[in-house]
């Protein structure tokens, strides 16, 4: 079965992370995530999570700190190995290239989203290291 490596980035504002909702085109359309992509042979997480944000949400100079956790979802097709990085810094305005819609919220506010099923262990995650801080 094939594997596919994915970033996703927990972006933090002022106490708020940015949660992004899917578009049409996309598989589970409608469903909030943090925004991210698929990693390219070569590149590290790192680079994966600053490449996919330049593009998705055309913001610059990002700063990829701490990792937070990895989700594994084995959908029929492929296994899932979703990281998620977090994101303290970028420059820039978000404009959404493959999302709807995108909201900063409060960690315990983003539970009240439809979150898409890889990104609730990583919001658990986080939730949990925030509180271990």
């Amino acid at each position: 079965m094939k594997t596919v490596n994915v970033v996703a980035a927990i972006i933090q504002q002022q106490g708020r992370i940015l949660i992004a909702q899917r578009d049409n085109q996309s598989d589970l359309a409608g469903y909030w995530e943090f925004p991210g992509g698929k990693i390219e042979s070569g590149e590290t997480p790192a680079q994966a999570l600053i490449r996919e944000l330049e593009e998705e949400l055309n913001i610059h100079h990002i700063q990829v700190t701490d990792y937070i956790a990895t989700s594994t979802i084995q959908q029929p097709e492929r296994i899932i190995h979703l990281q998620a990085w977090k994101v303290i810094a970028w420059q820039g305005d978000i404009q959404l290239r493959c999302h709807t819609d995108f909201c900063w919220v409060t960690p315990d506010e983003a539970l009240n989203y439809l979150l898409a099923p890889a990104d609730i262990p990583l919001l658990s995650a986080y939730q949990h290291q925030l509180h271990s801080e």
